[in-house]
């Protein structure tokens, strides 16, 4: 087993990060007593009737990782519903985590997140793949990445403490 260098990445200047949305930089806490309760028909209607990152409390440990971070090499890639969804995420994401609108990508499948770091890679042609980091909670999402590219993949467990 190899021993990881993700901190390393961490540490330089030159990544590029990808983050995820639900369960990364958005807590998924929508029952009482559970994560979730609508299916995705259900959430799809209620997002037109309100705005459920509205009050959501952003995570203290990304606001702090990203502190520092040069914002244009911050990009995310969030699956969404439909477009009400996407732009209640861009307010959340610009008020509490100062990301650049354009640097947030919308998918309807979760292994199109591969397709986006691909488009983000064409912006910087020198930069060594390994230098692309995606950080999300789901690992088929991580894993299709491992699997089909020379990108690189990070769990939200990586940042717990």
């Amino acid at each position: 087993m190899a021993k990881s260098k993700i901190k390393e990445l961490f540490e330089n200047p030159t990544t590029v990060y990808i983050f995820d949305v639900d369960g990364v930089l958005a807590p998924i806490e929508y029952g009482e007593y559970n994560h979730y309760e609508l299916n995705d028909e259900a959430w799809a209607k209620a997002l037109y009737e309100s705005d459920f990152y509205k009050d959501k409390k952003p995570f203290k440990t990304f606001q702090d990782f990203l502190k520092d971070k040069d914002r244009s090499r911050v990009y995310v890639a969030t699956k969404v519903m439909n477009e009400v969804e996407k732009e209640q995420k861009i307010r959340f994401l610009v008020t509490h985590y100062q990301i650049l609108p354009e640097n947030i990508y919308e998918v309807y499948e979760h292994a199109d997140k591969l397709d986006i770091i691909k488009r983000i890679a064409k912006q910087y042609p020198l930069l060594d793949a390994k230098y692309f980091v995606m950080i999300d909670d789901t690992v088929d999402v991580l894993n299709h990445i491992m699997e089909n590219s020379d990108f690189s993949t990070v769990h939200i467990s990586s940042f717990l403490k």
